[in-house]
């Protein structure tokens, strides 16, 4: 059975092209028999590999998490 999980496409902001995918274990990026996978808190700048692209793109590591509910006040009784 394959567990699918959910990944992010990361596309060059200037051509679209698929740069690299987001999932939980972190920023994966594949070309040809090469693999690189960064995890973290952090960015990642990656220039585009089309030749006429070549565009700098800023990416996240980590998906970012959504922030814990806050925990509700307790009751106080005007005295």
């Amino acid at each position: 059975m394959k567990i699918h999980t959910l990944t992010t496409d990361c596309r060059c902001k200037a051509c679209g092209a698929l740069l690299a995918k987001l999932d939980r274990d972190g920023l994966t990026i594949r070309r040809g028999d090469m693999q690189v996978v960064v995890s973290g808190d952090s960015t990642v700048a990656v220039t585009c590999y089309r030749d006429r692209c070549r565009t700098l793109n800023v990416l996240p590591s980590r998906k970012p998490t959504p922030p814990a509910p806050a925990n509700a006040l307790p009751n106080v009784s005007a005295a």
